[in-house]
Order: structure tokens, then C-alpha cells, then sequence
């Protein structure tokens, strides 16, 4: 069987993404397909004249798809000359954009499932990124916005974007293509409310593409279901139905822009009236190979267990998906995501996206990163960490210089400082926010100050308390209680000989208090609230 391809370009438009499609086939009854993408940077010798040639068959095509073109056929070549064409074929079209070949199966049946899961799972971790509406209104939801212009984006820098992930240690960029308030990043034919209409005027989805292809950074879409201006009775929180808008949508994102690595579908206000088996069956209709995820609802065709503010964890263990994942486990599970945001919650702005000047040096550390991407290494799961760039395109320098180190760590450049004594270990408390183990204490153990502990509904006091599995010499802790400011009397104790004994106290928490005392040893630690203004609530409690 020759490996004559199908070849996908990207045509010369700077607004339009549209594929010209050279079939080639083999004989009338069986064809094999593969779908490569052209180089942007091809081997040294043959860089020129493959270069040229593609452009001018560009030029020559435009905007027309060429479809099934019997190339050539092995009855029509005999001897050397069929050798030498078919050597000069794959020289030139069988080096994918990054050197190597991406076969794509048209059937979903031929997928080799195991093989995908592999290449997923050797992602290990990517940049979610979220810019849009959001970005500008400082709120995590922008509804009511009617015109484009919303969007003042100043410039887009996406080869900082793919840059800075792949020194990063990252192997995948994960892109909002639409929110729910229905603006979409690239340029669809679909309506006018999108990216190419707005101010900034480019396709924004497009231009990332080339800069994955560049840097070697594969690509991932974030899409929304719904969308608070579609018609019809309303979903969870005022999302519409349009389902065959919904699927013109995935058609373009699916056909347009090259190989997609999944799709992180949010339900956050329905399915747009296309329900979760069906969308899938659509995707997979259009390429097979790439995985399918839902944030929450109907979990059954689902190939990847998305988890919104999740975490590492077994892909037997449900709650690793995080608070907003309620749902029961899709049969079909094949690896397991978790996402949450670099920036900690603050009372200003948004989370997910770009979010307050006031928040600019604000993030999360490096070594924190690095303690989830080696616990996304040992449970196989692959981790997108969402950076929001700021209005003018750019990712804020704090988040570069944060995911730079990390890449130090990654690579073996430089050695993490040692964890907490208390992280990961088994812990307990007086209570629990509504039962809800995503508040339980295990929260304040995790090393994640997104993450926290909360007592149980109108109670002003509680414990919180650490098993570190043998005794072990302590000399200082640290509590985060965030911005809550709600502790007002407090002592931290050990227990010896069965009775807990205070080590030191306070009056007020906040955050990452610092208490420093005479070494003590203890196999058990408690921060005991014995006073609050407020519900009880910790983000973390360290020993050292």
C-alpha cells in the first residue's frame, strides 16, 4: 500500500482558515488516508523548493477545494519511474510541521484507543488559556454586552504563549474558542460576533495554530455548549438551544485548524440542545482521534474526565474532579484533566482570565506547580494550568517568570525546596462545610491555596488536625486563612500522652501567618479556632 496522503494546507488568506484537500487514492475499493500538515520549517535541502511549489498551487487554488483528484495510480507507474515519484512524495509531504507524521483515522472504529491515551497522557501539562469579554469587564461571567468592541484587545502575542509553555515544560496549549456570552476567538461563518470583527481584526484561533506548529506545542479547545443569546426555553442558568449552530461551530473548529487534542466542552448553562452523546458522535464524526470531555453532566460518552479546580488523583477517584464534578462516572473514562487558575481567589476580579491591576503580582508558586505536576506524572493525568493574558495579548510577567522556574524544576535544573511535613497527610476536623469533602480537611493538607477547609454552616470555633504518621520533630507552622479574616482567638496544640498541649496562640490569622516555637515532637498537630466571627475557613496549615 503506498502512503499517499491526504494533504491539508492552510491557505494564504490572513482572515480566511480554509483547507485545500488533495485526496489521493489508491484504487476505487480501498483507500488509505493520512492527514499531514505542511512544515512551516522543513528539512534544509528540500525547504525551498517545497515552499514554493505549495504556494503557487496556493495561488492556484485559492479558496477552492480540491477534492479526490486521482493523483496517480499504480497501474500508471512502472519501475524506477514509480519509485522515484513516490521517494519524492514522501520527502516532501510526509514531514508533519514538526518533523514527524500525524496520522489521522477517518473511521472511529479503527482508533486505537490505548495509542491516544499514551500520546495524551505524555502531554502531562499544558496552558489553559482564557481571553475574552472577560477579560476587559473583570468579571468571571460578561453577560449583556451587544457589540464586539467589548473585546479592546491592544495586540495578540501568541508566539509569547507557545514560547513560554514550551520552556515551561508544557506539551499543549488548551484555548477558549467561545465563552457563554457567545464570542468566538476565530473566524467563523457562523455570525458576526467574533474575534475577526472586533477591533484587534485577526483570527485569533489561527494564529495560534501556526504558533503551536512552531514551537511544538500541540493544541487543545475549551468550547462552551450554550449560549445566554441563543433561543428557545431556557437551561441552567440562562443558556439556550441551538444545536445546529452548536454544530456548524465544532464543524469549522474541527475541519479548519488542524489536528485538536480534545475538546473541554463546559455545561455550565446546558448543552445548547445537543445532548453530550450526540456531540460527541458529531466531534468523533469529524476526528475520531480527538478526545471528548465534559465539565459536568452526562458523563457517558465522555473519553476524558475533565476537573474543573481539580486536582492529581486515580481516575477511580471521582472527587479529584473537583467541587463542580457531581455527576457519575463515565464508562468510557480514558485518562483523567484537572485545571484550576494561577492566580489565588481574590476579592477583586475575575479568576479564570485576566482579572485586576491590583492582582498583577499575584500567583501561585513555582514549587506548588511542580508538587501538582509531579502528582499529575504519578496518576497519569494531564494537567492545564489557566493563565488569562493580559489586554495588551501578553501573559503577565509574574506568570512567566513563575512558569519559567517551573520549567527549571521540570527539566532538572535546579532542585524544589522540600515540601511541608504536614502535605498529604492523613488529616481530620470538628466538622464539615454542608458534608461537602471538596471543604473537607484534606483541603488544608493538599499544598493548593485555592483549596479550602470550612467548618460546619453558623459555627464560630472548630478544629483542624494533622496525622503525620510518626512523631516528628516540629519547630514552626504556617496558616493560611486568605482574606477572610474571620479567626479571632486560636492556639496551636500536640498531643502527648493523650492530652493536647498549646505550643503557641494568638488572636488573629489572615494570611500565612508565621508561628515559630521551641521544637516539639508529636506524631499529632491541631490548630484549634476557639473563637471566630464567621464560619471557620482554612486555605493551608503547614508544619516544618
Amino acid at each position: 500500500m503506498h502512503l499517499l496522503p491526504n494533504f491539508f494546507f492552510r491557505s494564504a488568506s490572513a482572515k480566511s482558515t480554509r483547507l485545500m484537500h488533495y485526496n489521493v487514492q489508491e484504487n476505487r475499493k480501498q483507500q488509505a488516508y493520512v492527514a499531514v500538515r505542511f512544515p512551516e520549517q522543513v528539512v534544509h535541502f528540500f525547504g525551498g523548493v517545497i515552499h514554493n511549489t505549495m504556494w503557487y498551487l496556493n495561488q492556484l487554488a485559492g479558496e477552492f477545494l480540491l477534492s479526490r483528484v486521482d493523483f496517480v495510480s499504480e497501474r500508471k507507474l512502472a519501475g524506477c519511474g514509480r519509485v522515484a515519484l513516490s521517494i519524492f512524495l514522501m520527502l516532501c509531504f510526509s514531514v508533519g510541521r514538526n518533523g514527524a507524521t500525524e496520522p489521522t483515522v477517518t473511521d472511529p472504529a479503527l482508533v486505537d484507543m490505548g495509542r491516544r491515551t499514551e500520546e495524551l497522557q505524555q502531554l502531562r501539562f499544558g496552558m489553559f488559556i482564557c481571553w475574552s469579554f472577560s477579560t476587559f469587564s473583570g468579571m468571571e461571567w460578561t453577560r449583556d454586552i451587544e457589540s464586539v468592541d467589548f473585546f479592546q484587545a491592544s495586540g495578540c502575542d501568541t508566539d509569547q504563549w507557545c514560547r513560554t509553555a514550551k520552556e515551561s515544560g508544557m506539551g499543549y496549549i488548551l484555548f477558549l474558542t467561545k465563552h457563554h456570552d457567545g464570542f468566538c476567538l476565530w473566524d467563523t461563518q457562523t455570525t458576526d460576533r467574533k474575534v475577526t470583527e472586533s477591533p484587534l481584526g485577526i483570527d485569533v484561533l489561527a494564529q495560534l495554530r501556526e504558533s503551536c506548529d512552531k514551537y511544538g506545542i500541540k493544541l487543545a479547545l475549551y468550547f462552551s455548549e450554550g449560549e445566554w443569546r441563543w433561543p428557545g426555553p431556557r437551561q441552567q442558568n440562562g443558556g439556550g438551544l441551538k444545536p445546529e449552530m452548536k454544530k456548524s461551530q465544532l464543524k469549522e473548529l474541527l475541519t479548519q485548524y488542524g489536528p485538536i487534542q480534545y475538546i473541554w466542552f463546559d455545561h455550565a448553562i446546558g448543552t445548547g440542545g445537543l445532548p453530550h452523546d450526540e456531540t460527541t458522535a458529531w466531534c468523533k464524526q469529524l476526528q475520531p482521534e480527538c478526545f471528548i470531555g465534559f465539565n459536568h453532566g452526562d458523563q457517558a460518552s465522555a473519553d476524558i474526565r475533565l476537573g474543573e479546580r481539580g486536582r492529581p488523583g486515580p481516575l477511580d477517584d471521582q472527587t479529584a474532579a473537583g467541587p463542580h464534578m457531581r455527576d457519575a462516572p463515565g464508562s468510557k473514562y480514558r485518562l483523567a484533566e484537572f485545571t484550576y487558575p494561577i492566580q489565588p481567589s481574590r476579592p477583586k476580579g475575575a479568576k479564570w482570565f485576566y482579572s485586576h491591576p491590583d492582582n498583577d503580582d499575584v500567583c501561585l508558586s513555582a514549587e506548588k506547580i511542580y508538587a501538582d505536576y509531579l502528582g499529575a506524572e504519578k496518576y497519569g493525568n494531564i494537567y492545564s494550568l489557566d493563565i488569562g493574558p493580559m489586554p495588551d495579548g501578553q501573559l503577565r510577567p509574574i506568570d512567566v517568570a513563575t512558569l519559567l522556574k517551573v520549567g527549571q524544576y521540570v527539566r532538572g535544573e535546579i532542585k524544589p525546596p522540600p515540601l511541608p511535613i504536614s502535605q498529604g497527610q492523613s488529616s481530620s476536623a470538628s466538622s464539615v462545610w454542608q458534608l461537602n469533602q471538596n471543604y473537607g480537611p484534606r483541603a488544608a493538607f493538599d499544598g493548593d491555596p485555592s483549596t479550602r477547609w470550612g467548618a460546619e454552616e453558623d459555627s464560630r470555633s472548630g478544629w483542624l488536625a494533622v496525622d503525620l504518621g510518626q512523631p516528628i520533630t516540629i519547630d514552626h507552622a504556617v496558616i493560611d486563612e486568605g482574606d477572610w479574616d474571620r479567626v479571632r482567638r486560636f492556639e496551636l496544640q500536640f498531643l502527648q500522652h493523650d492530652q493536647w498541649k498549646t505550643v503557641s496562640g494568638g488572636t488573629t490569622l489572615g494570611p500565612n501567618k508565621e508561628l515559630k516555637f521551641e521544637p516539639v515532637q508529636s506524631q499529632h498537630f491541631r490548630l484549634n479556632i476557639l473563637e471566630a466571627k464567621d464560619v471557620p475557613t482554612i486555605h493551608e496549615f503547614t508544619l516544618w
